[in-house]
């Protein structure tokens, strides 16, 4: 009898280290499966976000020309009032020294030159910022990478310390 005992008890032992055993196996399938299916998932959502960019990009640009022909139309049209304006009153014109009209165009000058280096300070920011971004996300990737292979080492290290106890047995 004690002999069938541990004939059975070894069978009962198998058979429970076999369903463990099946039963993990089983259970790393399914989270390999669901997180393929989620990086497949999240690849998939930047690839299509890479397909319309170029279109953003281009809608983007579009706008930025048509706001800048919009605002050469509206300056051409302002200037064709004021020649207008200033045809009329030609008679006060010439009354005026020519001195006032020198100071007025130079005012205008310094005025534009002045317009000219604030936009391009304006621009070099942005680009700066963007250019700035960019190396920030590359710095987070490497965050990232980092703390994976931290996270990966941690779980191996404490996989080796459990699997040194189930030896042991």
């Amino acid at each position: 009898m004690s002999t069938q005992n541990s004939t059975n008890n070894s069978n009962n032992a198998d058979n429970t280290d076999k369903n463990v055993n099946s039963y993990i196996n089983m259970t790393e399938q399914t989270m390999e499966k669901t997180l393929d299916a989620i990086k497949e998932n999240m690849i998939k959502s930047i690839d299509e976000y890479v397909k319309i960019q170029p279109r953003f990009l281009q809608s983007v640009s579009d706008f930025q020309l048509d706001s800048i022909q919009s605002t050469k139309d509206a300056i051409n049209k302002t200037i064709i009032h004021q020649k207008n304006f200033i045809r009329e009153f030609v008679n006060v014109s010439q009354s005026q020294p020519s001195e006032t009209y020198q100071k007025l165009f130079q005012k205008s000058n310094e005025n534009i030159d002045n317009f000219v280096r604030a936009f391009n300070a304006g621009n070099n920011y942005n680009f700066d910022t963007i250019d700035n971004t960019r190396e920030n996300m590359k710095l987070y990737n490497k965050a990232i990478d980092a703390f994976n292979e931290y996270s990966t080492n941690t779980f191996n290290t404490w996989l080796s310390f459990a699997k040194s106890f189930s030896i042991q047995r």
